[in-house]
């Protein structure tokens, strides 16, 4: 007769590496969307903000209060057209925002040797001069 005590236990430990990286993954995947919706939200205050003001001090100044640049990421800002001067009632402002993302502890980077580029880009009609 065989004794099967342990057998649940081994199968455990043999399993439960597999569950751990399963769950890390979905976890990465959950942060990269919700790094994409925040940026694709800043984007668009910004733009607005820029589009009713013509101030690019105050668009510039939103990105950088937000939440996401105390998080530490370093989030890249596009402005077109960039000067005030430039731009008047009518035309379209653009306002793209860019964050190179490495994951958790570099993961990605490390993995793949390249970043992930995280990229927003939104459009609105200028409201004032």
């Amino acid at each position: 007769m065989v004794n099967k005590n342990g057998q649940a236990t081994v199968e455990f430990i043999l399993l439960i590496p597999f569950f751990i990286t399963i769950f890390l993954i979905v976890s990465q995947l959950g942060y990269i969307v919700y790094l994409q919706n925040n940026i694709k939200q800043l984007s668009r205050e910004a733009a607005r903000i820029i589009s009713t003001t013509n101030s690019n001090d105050l668009g510039i100044n939103l990105i950088n209060q937000s939440k996401m640049a105390g998080e530490e990421l370093s989030l890249n800002i596009n402005i077109n057209p960039y000067q005030d001067t430039q731009r008047k009632v009518g035309d379209m402002l653009k306002v793209g925002i860019s964050l190179n993302y490495s994951g958790f502890g570099d993961l990605i980077k490390k993995l793949f040797g390249k970043t992930l580029l995280i990229y927003s880009e939104s459009c609105m009609r200028m409201e004032c001069e």
